[in-house]
């Protein structure tokens, strides 16, 4: 915590001219409940609002400054599939914000423009080159991505294939189909093409944002929420899979997990099984009963294999929530590719390492890149080398 200090007091140092300070990456295990306090970014940037994103997207940490220019007080209701956290003496934000409850923060946040976006195009595609990555996912694609890849397509200087994941606004949902499909011929280029659509249909464990089948170990009630209903989440997948598109959704929870295999199911059985390669990544929490149907309906599998081991996220914030039956079937990535179901490797860079031989090597071992042998972490859940170099090569 007192590195993630110095890195923040350091940078709004050496910047004063900028009015906000933004950046991102600090992981959640690092404060207590994942819940980081405005007092301590208050101290650190006192003369400005600052917004920070936690490591892996779901998160934003910001202080009094930020929250009073955006009206946010102990009067402010929770937005639709977002939580503020707050004091639990007086009920005031207490300076973390869950899921789109930091969008009510960041539209505040002066906007990136072109040249920023193709400076951080310039720098990951340089990342990838170094580590052999030849063709990679855009994981969720708005008009400034796209343009950025264009950009570098039109110049030649794009150096992996893209497949860009069109973002969904799942709030809009069916007519989402036909607005999607006139970005995908706009960006139609050379090593560019965007023919899949991105779907959130849940957050991430830690907080509590993940939806899951029953409630949080300790918490009655708290089963998390999906960000969208099981009809509406049906009808937008027939919509998309309809126009062509390659669904990518996002589901962590074992209930969103579900969700998500029935609206691929209801899809197919609306305009036909096809060769569409639908995929739902991350897959942190799938219930027993679910895993032979990723095989039955041809959904393919992403796994972040780095994931796989228990790291600070897993037994200081996810186990306590779980309890030992369900955490079982943490990141299941044995039990998947034994049905026979197509297992592919992602890296979710860049909330996680980019490189793919650390994430084989923890599917493998079940262990930390950099612990020595020793026991496995849920030894069921170990695969072989083949797997996984499949998964990181011709499955993708």
């Amino acid at each position: 915590r007192e590195e993630v200090f110095a890195a923040v007091e350091a940078y709004a140092a050496a910047n004063p001219g900028l009015a906000w300070v933004t950046g991102g990456g600090w992981d959640l295990p690092v404060f207590p409940q994942a819940n980081p306090r405005k007092e301590d970014l208050d101290r650190l940037v006192p003369d400005r609002p600052a917004a920070l994103s936690a490591a892996d997207g779901h998160s934003a940490w910001v202080n009094s400054r930020a929250l009073a220019l955006a009206g946010l007080s102990k009067d402010t209701a929770d937005p639709p599939g977002g939580r503020i956290e707050r004091d639990p003496a007086t009920g005031e934000p207490s300076g973390t914000l869950r899921e789109s409850a930091a969008r009510l923060v960041e539209k505040h946040v002066p906007e990136l423009g072109p040249a920023d976006y193709l400076k951080g195009l310039r720098a990951g595609q340089e990342i990838a080159g170094r580590l052999g990555i030849a063709s990679i996912i855009e994981a969720s694609a708005d008009e400034r991505i796209l343009d950025a890849y264009a950009s570098l397509d039109r110049a030649g200087e794009l150096s992996v294939r893209v497949l860009a994941s069109l973002h969904v606004d799942t709030d809009k949902g069916v007519p989402e189909a036909a607005r999607l499909a006139k970005l995908r011929e706009a960006y139609r280029g050379a090593r560019l093409k965007a023919t899949a659509a991105k779907i959130f249909a849940d957050g991430v464990m830690e907080p509590r944002t993940a939806a899951l089948l029953e409630p949080y170990a300790g918490y009655p009630g708290d089963r998390g929420r999906p960000l969208l209903e099981p009809a509406a989440f049906n009808a937008l997948a027939t919509a998309l899979d309809a126009a062509g598109f390659q669904i990518h959704v996002h589901a962590i929870g074992d209930r969103a997990i579900r969700m998500s295999l029935d609206a691929f199911e209801t899809a197919g059985r609306a305009n036909g099984f096809r060769d569409m390669r639908h995929h739902i990544a991350h897959l942190e929490l799938i219930d027993p009963a679910d895993i032979p149907r990723f095989k039955a309906l041809s959904v393919t599998a992403n796994f972040q294999g780095l994931w796989a081991y228990a790291d600070d996220y897993i037994t200081d914030l996810t186990l306590p929530i779980l309890g030992p039956a369900r955490s079982r079937w943490l990141y299941p990535i044995g039990s998947v590719a034994r049905t026979g179901a197509v297992i592919v490797g992602g890296s979710d860079w860049s909330v996680s390492s980019l490189n793919p031989l650390e994430a084989i090597q923890v599917a493998l071992t079940r262990r930390g890149p950099a612990d020595p042998p020793g026991e496995a972490w849920i030894p069921e859940e170990r695969v072989d080398l083949e797997t996984m170099l499949r998964a990181y090569t011709v499955n993708g």
